[in-house]
């Protein structure tokens, strides 16, 4: 299978750290120790978490940043909620995944959520 091409521009991979480095803390945020201890910290980390996740998502498909936008989302509810009912360690995997998937095409600039939707975020905006 042939190596697909770079397809992620400057503006995306720092929308994808910044994803995927929030998806990890609230994640961590959401598992019981801290939440105990914490809560409302969780709870305004999540809001923080659906901010970002709305601008990322408001980007829209040509910028690229609404592949990482919608699932930041839906983190920051699940991160919310799975504290309450004692399961916030899958939180933790959910953003533990969502961060590497960031992660990992912030760094080598190839993302097949891109191909697939034919967005090339590489080119220079006016």
């Amino acid at each position: 299978m042939a190596k697909s091409a770079i397809n992620v521009g400057d503006l995306d991979a720092h929308a994808r750290i910044v994803a995927g480095s929030l998806a990890l803390l609230g994640g961590l945020a959401a598992l019981d120790p801290f939440f105990q201890a914490l809560g409302f910290l969780t709870w305004i980390l999540c809001a923080v978490m659906m901010y970002v996740g709305a601008l990322l998502a408001m980007g829209g498909f040509r910028d690229g940043t609404a592949a990482f936008g919608f699932p930041l989302l839906a983190l920051a509810i699940l991160d919310a909620w799975l504290p309450l009912i004692h399961k916030g360690y899958w939180g933790l995997i959910g953003g533990a995944i969502l961060a590497l998937g960031a992660f990992q095409t912030a760094v080598t600039r190839i993302c097949p959520i891109n191909t697939l939707l034919g967005v090339n975020t590489t080119a220079k905006s006016a």
